[in-house]
Protein backbone atom coordinates (compact mmCIF):
# COMPACT_ATOMS: atom_id res chain seq x y z
CA UNK A 1 0.00 0.00 0.00
CA UNK A 2 1.54 3.70 -1.30
CA UNK A 3 1.60 6.29 1.29
CA UNK A 4 -0.20 8.91 -0.22
CA UNK A 5 0.69 12.53 -0.33
CA UNK A 6 -1.54 15.15 2.59
CA UNK A 7 -3.71 17.68 1.11
CA UNK A 8 -3.71 20.73 2.42
CA UNK A 9 -6.56 21.93 3.80
CA UNK A 10 -5.98 25.08 5.85
CA UNK A 11 -3.71 27.75 7.57
CA UNK A 12 -3.62 30.21 9.74
CA UNK A 13 -1.46 32.58 11.99
CA UNK A 14 -2.87 33.57 14.90
CA UNK A 15 -1.23 36.69 16.61
CA UNK A 16 -1.87 37.88 20.74
CA UNK A 17 -4.61 40.70 20.53
CA UNK A 18 -2.73 43.73 20.49
CA UNK A 19 -4.37 46.39 23.47
CA UNK A 20 -2.45 49.33 24.77
CA UNK A 21 0.24 49.50 22.85
CA UNK A 22 -0.61 48.75 19.29
CA UNK A 23 2.78 49.13 17.12
CA UNK A 24 6.26 47.37 17.70
CA UNK A 25 7.83 50.68 17.07
CA UNK A 26 5.81 52.11 20.15
CA UNK A 27 6.82 48.98 22.15
CA UNK A 28 10.65 49.29 21.32
CA UNK A 29 10.01 52.81 22.62
CA UNK A 30 8.45 51.82 25.48
CA UNK A 31 11.10 49.53 26.51
CA UNK A 32 13.70 52.50 26.20
CA UNK A 33 12.14 54.31 27.98
CA UNK A 34 12.58 51.83 31.10
CA UNK A 35 16.12 51.21 30.72
CA UNK A 36 16.90 55.20 31.02
CA UNK A 37 14.15 54.90 33.83
CA UNK A 38 15.87 52.37 35.28
CA UNK A 39 19.54 53.84 35.17
CA UNK A 40 17.41 57.52 36.44
CA UNK A 41 15.98 55.67 39.12
CA UNK A 42 19.18 53.84 40.46
CA UNK A 43 21.09 57.41 40.91
CA UNK A 44 18.10 58.61 42.62
CA UNK A 45 17.79 55.48 45.01
CA UNK A 46 21.50 56.04 45.83
CA UNK A 47 21.20 59.27 46.58
CA UNK A 48 18.09 59.25 48.48
CA UNK A 49 19.51 56.60 50.59
CA UNK A 50 23.10 56.72 50.36
CA UNK A 51 23.75 53.48 49.18
CA UNK A 52 25.96 51.69 46.49
CA UNK A 53 24.40 52.26 43.59
CA UNK A 54 25.29 48.85 42.24
CA UNK A 55 22.29 46.55 44.54
CA UNK A 56 19.87 49.55 42.70
CA UNK A 57 20.54 49.07 39.36
CA UNK A 58 20.71 45.30 39.84
CA UNK A 59 17.43 45.09 41.15
CA UNK A 60 15.81 47.14 38.71
CA UNK A 61 17.70 45.65 35.77
CA UNK A 62 16.17 42.10 36.87
CA UNK A 63 12.67 43.85 36.77
CA UNK A 64 13.30 45.18 33.52
CA UNK A 65 14.37 42.39 31.96
CA UNK A 66 11.49 40.17 33.57
CA UNK A 67 9.22 42.82 32.04
CA UNK A 68 10.81 42.15 28.78
CA UNK A 69 10.22 38.62 28.80
CA UNK A 70 6.70 38.90 29.52
CA UNK A 71 6.37 41.13 26.79
CA UNK A 72 8.33 38.51 24.34
CA UNK A 73 6.05 35.53 25.81
CA UNK A 74 2.42 37.34 25.48
CA UNK A 75 3.17 39.85 22.51
CA UNK A 76 5.57 38.91 19.85
CA UNK A 77 5.05 35.25 19.75
CA UNK A 78 2.51 34.26 17.82
CA UNK A 79 1.78 30.52 16.43
CA UNK A 80 1.09 29.06 12.80
CA UNK A 81 -1.49 26.34 12.71
CA UNK A 82 -1.63 24.30 9.47
CA UNK A 83 -4.13 21.26 8.88
CA UNK A 84 -4.11 18.74 6.41
CA UNK A 85 -6.06 15.96 6.02
CA UNK A 86 -3.86 13.59 8.46
CA UNK A 87 -2.51 16.38 10.80
CA UNK A 88 -1.94 19.42 12.13
CA UNK A 89 1.55 21.28 11.84
CA UNK A 90 2.02 23.96 14.90
CA UNK A 91 4.76 26.10 14.31
CA UNK A 92 5.92 28.51 16.67
CA UNK A 93 6.74 32.38 15.14
CA UNK A 94 9.48 35.14 16.26
CA UNK A 95 10.14 37.82 14.37
CA UNK A 96 11.08 35.85 11.01
CA UNK A 97 12.14 32.66 12.73
CA UNK A 98 9.93 30.16 12.40
CA UNK A 99 10.13 26.90 14.52
CA UNK A 100 7.68 23.09 14.13
CA UNK A 101 6.43 23.20 17.80
CA UNK A 102 4.74 19.64 17.47
CA UNK A 103 2.83 17.68 14.87
CA UNK A 104 -0.93 16.02 15.82
CA UNK A 105 -1.75 13.08 14.04
CA UNK A 106 -5.91 13.48 13.45
CA UNK A 107 -6.52 9.69 13.82
CA UNK A 108 -7.53 9.21 17.75
CA UNK A 109 -7.84 12.82 18.89
CA UNK A 110 -9.89 14.14 21.17
CA UNK A 111 -11.01 17.52 21.43
CA UNK A 112 -11.98 19.17 24.82
CA UNK A 113 -10.94 21.92 26.95
CA UNK A 114 -7.88 22.04 29.25
CA UNK A 115 -8.21 21.18 32.57
CA UNK A 116 -5.76 21.52 35.87
CA UNK A 117 -3.77 17.85 35.79
CA UNK A 118 -4.07 17.02 32.28
CA UNK A 119 -1.20 14.78 31.42
CA UNK A 120 1.02 15.14 28.46
CA UNK A 121 0.90 18.68 28.36
CA UNK A 122 2.97 19.97 25.57
CA UNK A 123 3.34 23.15 26.80
CA UNK A 124 1.86 27.09 25.24
CA UNK A 125 0.25 26.63 21.39
CA UNK A 126 -1.92 29.02 22.18
CA UNK A 127 -2.53 32.94 22.64
CA UNK A 128 -4.89 34.68 25.08
CA UNK A 129 -6.24 32.36 28.12
CA UNK A 130 -5.41 28.69 27.87
CA UNK A 131 -9.11 28.20 29.51
CA UNK A 132 -10.57 29.63 25.92
CA UNK A 133 -8.39 27.42 23.88
CA UNK A 134 -9.35 23.87 23.00
CA UNK A 135 -7.12 21.23 24.11
CA UNK A 136 -6.15 18.58 21.82
CA UNK A 137 -5.42 15.23 23.32
CA UNK A 138 -3.68 11.84 21.37
CA UNK A 139 -2.26 9.32 22.29
CA UNK A 140 0.97 7.61 19.97
CA UNK A 141 2.68 5.78 22.47
CA UNK A 142 2.60 8.02 25.18
CA UNK A 143 -0.43 10.68 26.04
CA UNK A 144 0.19 14.21 24.42
CA UNK A 145 -1.81 17.22 24.99
CA UNK A 146 -1.66 20.41 23.35
CA UNK A 147 -3.65 23.46 23.11
CA UNK A 148 -4.38 25.34 20.33
CA UNK A 149 -6.52 29.21 19.64
CA UNK A 150 -8.05 28.48 16.48
CA UNK A 151 -10.42 30.66 14.50
CA UNK A 152 -14.00 29.59 14.10
CA UNK A 153 -12.86 28.65 10.96
CA UNK A 154 -10.33 26.58 11.82
CA UNK A 155 -11.96 24.90 14.65
CA UNK A 156 -15.18 23.94 11.99
CA UNK A 157 -12.72 22.45 9.39
CA UNK A 158 -10.24 20.82 12.44
CA UNK A 159 -13.85 19.08 13.68
CA UNK A 160 -14.23 17.72 10.22
CA UNK A 161 -10.69 16.34 9.43
CA UNK A 162 -10.74 14.67 12.26
CA UNK A 163 -14.11 12.69 11.99
CA UNK A 164 -12.46 11.61 8.63
CA UNK A 165 -9.41 10.97 9.89
CA UNK A 166 -11.23 8.44 12.45
CA UNK A 167 -13.49 6.62 9.47
CA UNK A 168 -11.86 3.56 8.48
CA UNK A 169 -9.94 3.35 5.15
CA UNK A 170 -11.88 2.11 1.92
CA UNK A 171 -10.59 2.44 -1.85
CA UNK A 172 -12.76 5.86 -2.06
CA UNK A 173 -11.27 7.72 0.86
CA UNK A 174 -7.95 6.07 0.69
Amino acid sequence: MEDRIPVFLHSEVIEPRRRLVRSDAALFVLLLLGAVGCILLSHWLSERFAAQRLWFQLVLYALLLSGGYAVYRLRLMSYRYTLTDRELLIYRIVGRKETLLVTVPLAGVTLGTWQNGTPGYEGRTYVGRRADAICLTYDDGRLHAVCISPSEAMRDMLIEAIGKADEPRTEENA
